[in-house]
């Protein structure tokens, strides 16, 4: 299941998308959105079907026309047969779209891409006998299916489902050439249609034989190889199911013409196995009268499907099949078990394992808590999960003991979201539970602990995690403690109105910067001490806080109508050392002995080439120890990199100083991922995270550069390649979790995890907003030991780390 993006609509009806079922990556685009959707509390999900949004713009017809398509597929209800996915739900107003019952599915391409090549041959021709069979039943009822390719084959534990039901005729109007129209993948169109035929039966014929050339094969018709899934190979899930013993040797493997897991020949069916090639060959014949029916290709099919079979094609008879599968469709036999590669099936898992933990329709609590009324508001509200109510569904999982367990297989996902018994376990389903524990699937993101809502109010900044055990939040109105394993509320502060994040201090107390500066018990809330020297409507009342290191905190006061840096010890309560300060200086910064003033970023594009005044005060007594104008920082995101040196981000460049007299020490330039789009869309790092002898940073592509602290060598940079999900204006903060084995980033519409050691994508967790917030509240991140924090727009939530 791949990610929604920003674009995606939020609302199908009923029902609310938790996913997209294609990635765009690679050169086969799917020529419709479909996405994975459930309904309220998550008791019904389907697979729903939508033209895209370039295809309607560029043509006004092609709605409409995508519409009649999908009315008259679900005319047709059972003509196809059980391989012909049913059209459950039709739109009826507003923008067509189309409804199935779910099951974990693969589009072909992406099985190929789990198989990390071609399909066996045995799984070829299941797949082929079942579509025949469809086309055969359509065309017997005097029509053709006129959509067929990769895309419109699903395979599911039970078989294959044919989908794209008049694709050909809402892509473009008959009579009209379809070559280059969007929504078509040209190599799968029969040359009779592509030149503005009516689809027509033995268009369908040509059209199957090409999409089983390339699952075959993984090669397009003309020859060209089709790109994997970038990501897709080497799967640690389905890494141990090499060698199956089930399907022999692999045939591609020592074919003179294959050059890598897909092969470039000059002609696809030279890499086909004979009788493969004898079936599909005549198939594929420009002439249509010179192609056979599907009816007649059907047997020839069903009998090289057989298990065992080993003789040459051509022998009418069909494999013999069992009871049930006589009284339902000829080409049951050929989908026995063992027809789907394991590879295919372990993939089918983890699909299943997404969907159930995919979080649907956030808790009104959580994420719409109502406005506080008179008397004494709770703003936090009581502890709820994120997405649906405990159900059914969240008791079978939780007896399961983790999502692996119960969606393990398309039986085990598909009883979990309907009211019909569970059927017994399939061999995906008993292949996930031998070879994965209670551990998350690599790649899924991890369960929501809690979630909370705050109403109206939004939280003042990222939250804070004391001791290990509590979850800060500070808003405007209060400040509030959480439990951070629970997400109970433990106290709230309403008489301290802060204006930045809380600070955990080393004493189990917490710093408030706010109208004064107040510092609050952590367990109770209670305020432990307000400084009355510094307090407004003093001789200096306390401005901002720039930074905390142990017990010492600068902060600026205004004095004389100037601003001034102090120095103040928080254990002792009592006052250090004072210096001139500047407005310009926001932050402090502590390496080794100093205090390094630093100034905001400025993102303004227009500022960048400005200069950036950076001083530094020793520690103990407030003297200034040098002071530099760094050409243009003005921007520039500053950290501290151990005791020695200073490490700053502006634009594409990174730079690390020497501490102890500001003077450059490195310098490094990201190099662009991609020509085009950073002409409109720079790629700006964003601040840097320090990581023990590593300094890292996130650009506006999302991607991860890392680089030696003390040399400013690059070690490692890694593209996501998320691009498409849009890319950033600004990039966020990296966080180091507290084991430095995870970096955590939350942007504008999700939470990323990044294995710190080499920059690979973990997981992304995308919260949902009911309606269509009026603008992207980026997610602002704490980390614990092994829990995250996110403040969200107006809710907080955790996510495990472990």
């Amino acid at each position: 299941m791949e990610p929604l993006r920003l674009d995606d609509p939020e609302q199908f009806g009923a029902y609310r998308p938790v996913g997209r079922l294609d990635t765009d990556a690679g050169e086969m685009r799917a020529p419709a959105a479909r996405y994975i959707a459930q309904a309220p509390g998550g008791e019904r999900t389907v697979l729903i079907t939508a033209p895209r949004t370039e295809a309607t713009a560029a043509d006004h017809g092609h709605a409409g026309r995508f519409h009649a398509a999908a009315a008259e597929a679900q005319r047709l209800g059972g003509t196809g047969g059980p391989w012909l996915a049913p059209v459950s739900e039709l739109s009826a107003t507003g923008p067509p779209w189309w409804a199935m019952p779910y099951r974990p599915a693969l589009p072909l391409p992406a099985a190929l891409d789990a198989q990390q090549g071609p399909l066996p041959e045995r799984t070829v021709y299941a797949v082929g006998a079942a579509l025949a069979e469809t086309l055969a039943s359509l065309h017997a009822a005097g029509m053709a299916h006129g959509g067929l390719d990769p895309t419109a084959v699903l395979l599911t534990g039970d078989g294959p489902l044919l989908t794209g039901y008049g694709t050909v005729s809402a892509a473009g109007a008959d009579g009209s050439p379809r070559g280059s129209l969007a929504g078509l993948i040209p190599e799968f169109l029969p040359p009779e249609q592509a030149a503005g035929g009516r689809p027509r039966p033995l268009g369908d014929v040509y059209a199957l034989a090409a999409v089983l050339l390339y699952a075959a094969t993984g090669l397009l018709p003309g020859g060209q190889a089709a790109d994997p899934q970038a990501g897709a190979f080497g799967d640690p899930l389905t890494d141990p199911l090499t060698g199956d013993p089930g399907y022999g040797p692999d045939p591609y493997a020592a074919d003179p013409y294959a050059t890598g897991a897909y092969g470039t020949p000059a002609n696809p069916l030279d890499l086909l196995q004979p009788s493969l090639r004898a079936a599909l060959e005549p198939c594929l014949h420009l002439d249509p009268a010179r192609r056979p029916t599907a009816a007649a290709l059907l047997p020839e099919l069903l009998h090289a499907a057989a298990p065992g079979h080993s003789a040459a094609p051509g022998m009418g008879a069909a494999a013999p099949g069992t009871v049930l599968d006589a009284a339902t469709t000829r080409s049951g036999a050929a989908l026995a078990p063992g027809w789907l590669p394991r590879r295919v099936s372990a993939a089918l898992a983890l699909q299943a394992a997404d969907v159930l933990a995919a979080e649907t329709e956030p808790d009104p609590a959580f994420l719409a808590a109502p406005a506080p009324g008179p008397g004494t508001p709770d703003l936090i509200g009581g502890t709820t999960v994120i997405g649906r109510p405990a159900t059914r569904r969240a008791l079978i999982a939780g007896i399961a003991g983790g999502a692996v367990g119960v969606a393990a297989g398309g039986a085990a996902a598909w009883a979990a979201t309907t009211e019909d018994p569970p059927p017994l376990p399939t061999t995906a389903e008993r292949l996930a539970a031998r070879t994965t524990g209670r551990k998350r699937l690599n790649g899924a993101p991890p369960p929501v602990l809690w979630g909370k809502g705050l109403g109206k109010v939004e939280p003042v900044g990222p939250p804070a995690v004391a001791a290990g055990t509590t979850a800060l939040v500070v808003a405007k109105s209060g400040v509030f403690a959480l439990d951070l394993r629970t997400g109970e509320e433990l106290w709230e502060q309403s008489d301290v109105r802060a204006s930045a994040p809380a600070v955990p201090l080393a004493d189990g107390m917490v710093l408030v910067p706010g109208k004064d500066l107040t510092v609050l018990d952590a367990a109770s809330g209670s305020v432990a001490w307000t400084s009355e020297k510094f307090r407004r409507g003093g001789k200096t009342p306390y401005r901002a806080l720039l930074g905390v290191a142990g017990d010492t905190a600068a902060f600026t006061v205004e004095e004389g109508g100037e601003l001034t840096v102090v120095g103040f010890d928080l254990a002792e309560r009592r006052e250090l050392w004072r210096s001139p300060g500047s407005a310009a200086s926001t932050a402090a910064l502590f390496p080794g002995g100093s205090v390094v003033l630093v100034p905001e970023a400025d993102e303004d594009a227009r500022h960048r080439d400005k200069p950036a005044a950076v001083s530094a005060l020793d520690l103990g007594s407030g003297e200034e120890r040098w002071a530099q104008e760094y050409a243009g920082m003005a921007g520039g995101h500053w950290a501290a990199a151990g005791r020695d040196l200073l490490v700053a981000t502006a634009g594409k460049t990174m730079r690390g100083y020497d501490a102890s007299g500001g003077d450059e020490v490195w310098s490094v330039t990201a190099e662009p991922w991609d020509e085009d789009v950073e002409s409109t869309n720079p790629q700006n790092f964003g601040p840097p995270a320090v990581q023990g002898e590593m300094v890292h940073a996130l650009d506006t592509f999302r991607a991860v550069h890392s680089v030696a602290r003390d040399s400013g060598e690059e070690q490692w940079k890694r593209n996501p390649q998320l691009a498409y999900v849009g890319v950033l204006v600004q990039a966020p903060p990296l966080h180091v979790t507290p084991d430095e084995k995870v970096l955590i980033a939350g942007d504008d519409t999700q939470v990323l995890a990044y294995d710190a050691d080499g920059g690979d994508l973990l997981w992304r967790f995308t919260d949902m907003r009911p309606g269509k917030p009026k603008y992207a509240h980026r997610r602002r991140v704490a980390v614990g030991k092994d829990t995250a924090v996110i403040a969200s727009g107006s809710s907080v939530y955790a996510l495990p780390l472990d």
